[in-house]
């Protein structure tokens, strides 16, 4: 099974109300859920009660999308330092190990 990263953001707005934006698709009766996916469709049932709107969106997380890319060997993987491939790790809920140097032929 891939892992599959769910985001919301919770926005407090001036006026008190609070939006909520998700990367989580929206909900089909019946679909199998992943035990992360089953929590955050718990956690945006609570939303729909509780924010003044719950907005999905199917686009990627600009922020996530960045910190992948840092332990990405196709992306910036060989050109962050150890600390900062093991910081991008953390939020990944990855392995904290630093990435492996290529070794010219």
């Amino acid at each position: 099974m891939t892992s599959k990263t769910t985001t919301l953001h919770i926005i407090d707005q001036p006026g008190g109300g609070v939006i909520v934006y998700t990367t989580a698709g929206t909900p089909l009766p019946g679909q199998r859920l992943t035990p992360g996916q089953a929590l955050a469709t718990d956690l945006l049932n609570e939303c729909t009660h509780r924010a003044s709107d719950v907005r999905y969106w199917h686009g990627k997380d600009k922020a996530m999308e960045l910190v992948s890319d840092l332990v990405d060997p196709d992306g910036f993987g060989y050109a962050v330092t150890s600390e900062v491939h093991r910081a991008a790790c953390r939020v990944l809920g990855r392995p904290t190990n630093p990435p492996t140097p290529e070794v010219p032929a």
